[in-house]
């Protein structure tokens, strides 16, 4: 992914999730801000899942060691309890679910979709030439 692509898939990733997180605000009428580049980071990190899903992540101070695709599960997992049953919490569990549900539609759709855009962008420049 070069520095532009990263680029372009971060912000869409913040852009998506703090939309969807607005949009939840105003149906449960929630005060939980959506700001923060947390949500980016967990897209790229479930991108990095998903694309590599049997490299190892180990879990830091412990000597526990996990496929990618395991610590996906994990961090859904959690994440999904933060949201459940810890009602009044600073963190924006929501948002995390979102950008990790971006990342992983990003390894599973997206990727083609942007090298589609891309070519569709360069013939569209060899015939204006």
């Amino acid at each position: 992914m070069s520095s532009s692509h990263l680029t372009c898939f971060l912000l869409s990733a913040g852009m998506c999730s703090a939309v969807a997180c607005s949009v939840r605000g105003l149906i449960t009428r929630s005060a939980t801000p959506a700001v923060g580049f947390s949500n980016a980071i967990y897209a790229l990190l479930f991108y990095e899942f998903f694309t590599k899903p049997e490299s190892r992540v180990g879990i830091v101070f412990t000597n526990i060691n996990v496929s990618a695709r395991e610590m996906a599960y994990l961090i859904v997992g959690l994440e999904a309890l933060l949201l459940l049953f810890s009602r009044y919490h600073p963190i924006d569990s929501f948002g995390h679910l979102v950008g990790a549900a971006f990342g992983y539609w990003y390894a599973v759709k997206g990727s083609d979709l942007w090298k589609e855009f891309r070519d569709s962008q360069v013939q569209l420049l060899k015939l204006n030439e």
